[in-house]
């Protein structure tokens, strides 16, 4: 029987072979749009998460009289003797803030790195919560950053997976940074909270320890703003919240940019919903106009003794069919676009230095898969309650309305 119903819907299929291949078509550009769509968004959105982590933070929060250090885009904070909590601006729940960071900075002599008496920046920072060292990594091990690893600045000479001895201790060479133009970032050694926190006792010998190594202290915050937030907003509310400290802000151009970016990707998905949507109305009313077309011709196998179940198979497997078919030449259309795109615009990005990351493969199999059930779904949504009061009609009834 199952292939009896095929065997039926692959002969309707081919009596209107211009119709079918019109609803192949429309559908096959509908489902290809959403896959393309939503492979390139995510690659996009990816990205961006990538080239605006390089940015740096929107705003910076340090005590005040800190030394601060404002490049074209990239907020740092300097070494000082001046901290703060660590858990100040958690306590002032500031909602205009998104993702904050902290950091301890150290600068140290005779620490064993470079030249015998060539200082150097410690930056300890907490690796789940950093969004200002790691997107600058340009190589590293291949596994997450563990205690007693560090990262070099671009001007730190190391060979991956090797050992750096600070104060006598071991260390290993976890990732060098790309170059930032930052000096504390070209020549820190950047590590976690964990490994600062080991190197404590060795840090300034058995004299007064830096302000900065007590537990539950910091040298300064960096923050991004929370969507829809201004700088404005954000420093009012941090001044207004938090004592004794400055707040500097980075480019604003940059923060609106990335909102905006944000914003515009919201809205060609909101586009994608309702072009899908105004497909799912056009095959259904294809559909019920299938069906009242073809009233006479279920008349009459309910007419030789097909069962109700049986008539509305045969509606079902003729639209799943179609729809299915259309999903996947949607998805091979969308893979032949991304090709192309790929050859053009992401090449010219990444000649100029903009990455462009696409999506793993896991994923990208996951999308096309959801464009071919979606676009079958949309086919048996549409000709089901058609089908269904065809269905429940008497043969006779059928057959003279469709005369």
């Amino acid at each position: 029987m199952r292939w009896l119903l095929l065997s039926l819907a692959l002969q309707n299929l081919g009596r209107r072979k211009a119709r079918s291949l019109l609803l192949i078509a429309a559908v096959a550009l509908g489902s290809g749009v959403v896959f393309t769509g939503a492979v390139l968004m995510q690659s996009i959105d990816r990205s961006m998460a990538v080239g605006f982590t390089r940015l740096g933070a929107d705003m910076m929060v340090v005590p005040e009289g800190a030394l601060t250090n404002i490049a074209a885009s990239l907020l740092v904070v300097e070494p000082s003797e001046l901290v703060l909590d660590a858990d100040v601006l958690a306590k002032a729940r500031i909602t205009s803030l998104g993702r904050i960071a902290a950091q301890k900075i150290v600068r140290v002599e005779h620490s064993g790195i470079g030249s015998h008496h060539e200082s150097a920046d410690l930056v300890g920072f907490e690796p789940a919560q950093d969004f200002t060292v790691q997107p600058w990594l340009v190589e590293k091990l291949n596994r997450p950053l563990q205690a007693g690893d560090v990262i070099l600045g671009a001007a730190r000479d190391g060979v991956l997976g090797s050992q750096l001895l600070i104060f006598g201790k071991p260390h290993v060479v976890y990732g060098r940074l790309g170059r930032t133009g930052v000096g504390t970032h070209e020549r820190g050694v950047f590590m976690s909270f964990a490994t600062l926190e080991a190197l404590r006792e060795a840090i300034g010998g058995h004299g007064t320890k830096p302000a900065v190594l007590a537990p539950g202290k910091v040298t300064g915050f960096l923050a991004e703003l929370a969507p829809g937030a201004t700088p404005l907003q954000a420093r009012f509310a941090i001044l207004s919240n938090v004592k004794g400290v400055k707040v500097v802000a980075g480019d604003t151009t940059l923060s609106g940019i990335r909102q905006g970016l944000a914003a515009l990707l919201d809205g060609i998905l909101a586009l994608m919903v309702l072009m899908f949507a105004s497909m799912a109305l056009m095959v259904s009313v294809l559909f019920s106009a299938i069906v009242t077309e073809r009233r006479s011709e279920l008349g009459l196998l309910k007419a030789i003794g097909a069962r109700r179940g049986q008539v509305l198979g045969v509606m079902v497997t003729e639209a799943v069919l179609a729809t299915g078919i259309g999903g996947i030449l949607g998805v091979v259309l969308g893979v032949l676009v991304m090709r192309l795109f790929e050859r053009s615009l992401v090449y010219y990005l990444e000649n100029v230095g903009v990455p462009f990351l696409w999506i793993d493969l896991p994923r990208t199999v996951a999308f096309a898969v959801g464009a071919i059930v979606l676009a079958s779904v949309i086919g048996v949504l549409g000709v089901l309650y058609p089908a269904w009061r065809a269905s429940r009609r008497d043969a006779y009834d059928l057959v003279r309305s469709g005369a």
